[in-house]
């Protein structure tokens, strides 16, 4: 049988199904996944003046903020992937970064990983993990069901980040769509996806390109990446998004990890099949 939960979250939906022979293991699983989420949600709401980050920013350059363990695993998984992507991944935006180039960008914030701390070098520096937060939130989500002993669950996150771990019953893989786009599908089984994409309309889009500040036209295309980790996908999927598909960065994509092109429209995103799975390769 196949068990569903849902959550508000990180202003999108997160939805997490697992199937198995036991429904009380299950159900039990899927809610402290469910509840890994909620923490990040309220870890890093950029939004919410009692969140973490809120608490980072208000103090700014002043002191260093102790922070929680998967906050820190979170930023440093974000210093890593800023290097990685030659910058085009930058979570140290805000507000200021357009109008001052000065303080924007990783190299502003500082990361002590023994006392576990948190400083801004410039305090007008802000944080916002809306690239990266998703995904990660989808892997702690997976990594709770793999510690109950799920082997099948399909976690997804605002359906553009994706973690599918083992296979529905009767079937080889998770089914996929490709929704706004050309309708194709993509199969999933012990793997992560993204999508980044500007939203579409015409106009500016949401995502910032952190060399200039200015944002990515909402005419532009999205990007997809797979691979074994869904906060690296959602990383690489920004920051290709931001760089251009084919602008040379992809060339440093780690082992196991592919990106290709989406159409950007309205709602270029990702929808799990789980009630109508189309048939195995």
């Amino acid at each position: 049988m196949l068990y569903r939960g849902a959550l508000p979250a990180m202003g999108t939906h997160f939805e997490i199904v697992a199937g198995g022979d036991d429904p009380i293991l299950i159900q039990a699983a899927v809610e402290e996944a469910l509840e890994e989420v909620s923490i990040g949600h309220h870890l890093w709401n950029a939004f919410s003046r009692q969140s973490l980050l809120a608490r980072i920013h208000e103090a700014g350059a002043t002191r260093a903020v102790p922070v929680d363990a998967i906050t820190l695993e979170l930023l440093c998984h974000c210093v890593r992937l800023h290097q990685q992507t030659g910058g085009h991944f930058d979570p140290a935006i805000g507000t200021d970064l357009v109008r001052d180039a000065s303080c924007r960008g990783m190299e502003a914030v500082e990361i002590d990983r023994g006392a576990a701390t948190v400083r801004l070098l410039d305090p007008r520096c802000r944080i916002d993990l809306g690239g990266i937060a998703k995904g990660y939130a989808c892997d702690l989500a997976a990594q709770v069901l793999r510690d109950a002993g799920i082997e099948c669950a399909l976690i997804h996150g605002g359906t553009s980040s994706v973690v599918a771990i083992g296979a529905p019953p009767g079937r080889e893989d998770w089914a996929i769509e490709i929704v706004g786009g050309s309708g194709r599908h993509v199969f999933l089984r012990d793997e992560s996806l993204a999508v980044s994409a500007p939203s579409g309309g015409g106009g500016d889009g949401h995502i910032v390109d952190p060399s200039d500040g200015h944002r990515v036209p909402a005419e532009g295309p999205g990007v997809m990446v797979r691979g074994p980790c869904a906060t690296d996908c959602d990383a690489w999927a920004t920051a290709l998004t931001v760089a251009g598909f084919q602008s040379g960065i992809e060339q440093n994509l780690p082992e196991r990890y592919e990106a290709s092109p989406v159409e950007a429209t309205d709602d270029a995103r990702l929808l799990s099949l789980v009630s109508k799975q189309h048939s195995s390769r």
